[in-house]
């Protein structure tokens, strides 16, 4: 039966080990000015982002993650972005469900509508609406997921959030699980970035969660691949990246990833001033400003003001955009 099940699956969960080998686009939601999902929109950004460079040789893209709004969304808001997703990229470019959530039975409700739409794997945030100070309730998160999903699943360090940094004794615990195939890791420490790789890389591919920032370090650290949310307005920078890096070319990746330092400049300084809710607005006006679409922001998230698109103008002149 198992067999069966595989055969049935777009992607076996050692498939998508294999293809987080490459860059991990965390997708954008594009909203309209009254809040509604636009989903003529999300069309435009996705195929942007393929017309640049990614595809299924090179990427994968998550969907409905933290920089997605996941959290300003309802559970049947989550399933219609998903579901364009997966209509937009077909075969080109395999869909990742985001399923963070702050109960576990709304993961396992979205990992099992992905799962029967097509997407090739989850990625999920244990529940953080109170920080884990015990790591058996992270355990017992993952747990009840495996359980309840056939797809690969992506575990995710995310400190900023859950403010734990998940230790490298439970990441060993978590790889038994037979689906747990790769992982986001967002450690504040790169030399523990460097320690998860040598202990749990053999089953899971570690894919840098500090994406261009760390690259390509993280690429010597030994990760399988990096997360990019500047895949959704410089996709052919992230593509030409991850070419020079997988090549072993490292100097010609730091290359191309020091050409975006002004925008990582930028990203920091709003990050410092009002945190993640900050950048996905940064995010969301720079992909429009190139001809993509990024929308409104949706509450608690706000639109940057007029000053602040000026400065972000004025570091896109900088970096020819």
């Amino acid at each position: 039966q198992n067999h069966m099940e595989e055969i049935l699956m777009k992607m076996t969960p050692r498939e998508l080990n294999r293809q987080l080998h490459g860059v991990c686009v965390i997708s954008i939601t594009p909203f309209k000015e009254d809040g509604a999902f636009d989903a003529k929109g999300y069309e435009k950004n996705l195929r942007f982002i393929m017309d640049h460079g990614l595809n299924k040789s090179n990427a994968t893209i998550v969907v409905g993650g933290s920089t997605g709004e996941c959290g300003a969304m309802n559970t049947a808001e989550r399933k219609e972005v998903l579901e364009c997703a997966l209509a937009v990229c077909g075969d080109a470019l395999p869909v990742i469900a985001g399923c963070n959530s702050t109960n576990v039975r709304e993961s396992i409700e979205l990992a099992q509508h992905a799962e029967a739409h097509g997407a090739v794997g989850v990625m999920a945030l244990s529940p953080y609406y109170y920080p884990a100070k015990d790591e058996e309730c992270i355990y017992q998160f993952y747990k009840a997921l495996s359980e309840n999903t056939g797809l690969g699943i992506l575990l995710y360090n995310n400190f900023e959030v859950m403010n734990i940094d998940i230790s490298i004794n439970l990441l060993k615990r978590l790889k038994e699980f037979p689906n747990a195939v790769g992982m986001k890791e967002c450690t504040p420490a790169f030399f523990k970035m460097t320690r998860v790789v040598q202990e749990i890389g053999d089953k899971i591919s570690v894919v840098n969660g500090h994406g261009e920032f760390l690259e390509p370090y993280a690429a010597m650290a030994g990760t399988a691949g990096f997360i990019s949310s500047m895949s959704n307005f410089v996709p052919d920078k992230a593509a030409a990246i991850w070419a020079a890096r997988s090549t072993g070319d490292y100097a010609r990746a730091k290359a191309i990833r020091d050409t975006m330092v002004p925008y990582m400049d930028l990203a920091v300084k709003y990050s410092g001033m009002g945190g993640e809710y900050k950048v996905i607005s940064l995010l969301k006006y720079i992909t429009d400003e190139v001809g993509s679409c990024g929308g409104f922001p949706r509450v608690p998230c706000v639109p940057l003001t007029a000053a602040e698109k000026e400065e972000v103008r004025g570091v896109l002149k900088q970096l020819g955009l």
